[in-house]
């Protein structure tokens, strides 16, 4: 079924209304002194990964700051990786990039546009020192690709897609850098205690500083491969699937680098002027089915398993804590939020709100009532992508995670009453489905064409001493 004939007479004036209530909000309420923000950003972690999820899980630290703070209920990202990370520190969904479609591969010429202000660009202008820990994903085929010509004052960690967690290899190359270099003091050492080390090690920099910092650390587990210390295995019986094992036991590493990161503020003064989010970038892969239950879909998929993640901010500078916040939040209101947070007068106009108010007062509500999942066009497959809008949620031609004998076609279901997305209700409510289909397709010509150049050979480690190494393309 598909809608290509005139909207009913209510559709124009339906949609007028929705986008008026869906414009970004341009003003901002400033913190009272400038908080340190420390973001933490997790690998393909899975809806069904995490203790709050699955009691099962073994992530007291993580837990702590749920049970302390505001655990997200309906935060959202996008399908994969490198839309996600691009959609955060710019503000912008991934179809106005051109990073919409596949992650950034290592061999690929291109990386996040270079005009694009990033979030710690606009974080230091306000007097912040900005920081960078892990995994980075955003192209590194030229040096103004990278963090360290993005806004961040340090870097530590690797700037591919994954990578082995002990030896910080791909194919045949290495990549694990301290600032520019190549640091191979790092291997032999698992990553998520490489990653937590530094972030203990900024922090203890900062004490006695009246300088706010922003750290971002976007930590490597859960990616594969799967590899974790054993001593982290002891949490779980032996019985259970290897992998899935494997994976439980790198959350359990996950959460220890957490704690490492809070105890480290508490110890250095800075934790009572700290706010902490914590998210995953898109859905867990689906391994045995478990990743992401009972959401249907995993990562690469806009079903609610691929794009609904998991998520907390925790700070002694909320509200009426602990609570549960089920307000509509998508990955890009970071940008203003954090940066209302910091103090900002005039934000940004780009895809995402100040969600600040609605997160530190229970009493406000979010500001947002509808994003898009993704947005693409293929000439031969024509519109795809999701939308969502209050309660509702538009589906045209996904492909991933079909039952058994469905199609690509249009989805619309009522996320409230079925957040498992089992009931198709396009021919129940076919008025709505075409204006959400209408809004989809006014927004369409704003797409900017996927940025996927073919892989260049320049890249490969071989001709950089066997180090992944920016310096073979040229910037547009």
């Amino acid at each position: 079924m598909s809608f290509k004939g005139p909207c009913p007479a209510v559709a124009p004036a339906l949609l007028a209304l929705l986008w008026l209530s869906a414009v970004p909000a341009s003003a901002s309420a400033a913190a009272d002194s400038a908080p340190n923000i420390v973001f933490i950003l997790a690998d393909d972690l899975g809806w069904n990964d995490v203790s709050w999820h699955n009691d099962q899980v073994v992530s007291p630290n993580m837990q702590q700051l749920v049970d302390t703070g505001v655990q997200l209920e309906q935060s959202y990202v996008q399908p994969l990786c490198t839309p996600s990370r691009s959609a955060f520190l710019t503000g912008l969904y991934p179809f106005r990039l051109g990073r919409q479609g596949r992650p950034l591969g290592s061999h690929t010429p291109t990386g996040l546009a270079v005009h694009h202000t990033l979030l710690p660009e606009r974080l230091s202008r306000l007097g912040y020192s900005t920081h960078m820990i892990g995994k980075w994903h955003l192209g590194f085929c030229d040096w103004a690709y990278t963090p360290l010509e993005r806004g961040f004052d340090t870097f530590y960690g690797y700037y591919g897609g994954f990578e082995f967690h002990f030896n910080h290899t791909v194919t045949n190359g290495y990549d694990f850098r301290d600032q520019r270099e190549p640091d191979f003091t790092a291997n032999g050492t698992y990553a998520t205690h490489l990653f937590g080390d530094r972030a203990v090690r900024i922090i203890e920099e900062h004490q006695g500083s009246d300088q706010p910092f922003f750290l971002y650390l976007a930590l490597q587990n859960v990616h594969k491969p799967l590899e974790v210390p054993d001593e982290y295995l002891a949490h779980y019986p032996e019985d259970l699937d290897e992998d899935r094992r494997l994976l439980l036991g790198m959350v359990t590493a996950l959460d220890e680098a957490v704690g490492r990161v809070v105890q480290a503020l508490k110890d250095t003064g800075r934790y009572d002027n700290t706010v902490i989010v914590f998210s995953s970038d898109n859905g867990g892969v689906g391994m045995n089915g478990e990743s992401n239950r009972p959401l249907r879909g995993n990562k690469s998929s806009v079903w609610e398993g691929g794009t609904r993640a998991v998520g907390f901010v925790h700070s002694p500078l909320l509200q009426e804590t602990p609570r549960v916040h089920s307000g509509l939040l998508h990955i890009t209101d970071w940008y203003n939020t954090l940066l209302a947070l910091a103090g900002e007068s005039f934000l940004p106009d780009n895809d995402g709100f100040n969600q600040w108010d609605s997160l530190v007062d229970p009493s406000v509500e979010s500001p947002r009532i509808m994003f898009f999942y993704n947005l693409d066009y293929d000439p031969e497959k024509g519109m795809l992508g999701a939308l969502r809008l209050n309660d509702y949620k538009f589906v045209v031609g996904e492909e991933r995670d079909l039952d058994p004998g469905e199609e690509p076609g249009l989805w619309l279901f009522n996320l409230t009453v079925d957040p498992n997305e089992i009931i198709n209700m396009v021919e129940v409510q076919p008025a709505l489905a075409m204006a959400m289909e209408m809004l989809m397709l006014e927004e369409l010509p704003n797409v900017v064409p996927r940025d996927e150049p073919d892989n260049d050979p320049a890249g490969d480690p071989s001709n950089w001493g066997g180090v992944w190494s920016p310096g073979w393309c040229d910037v547009p």
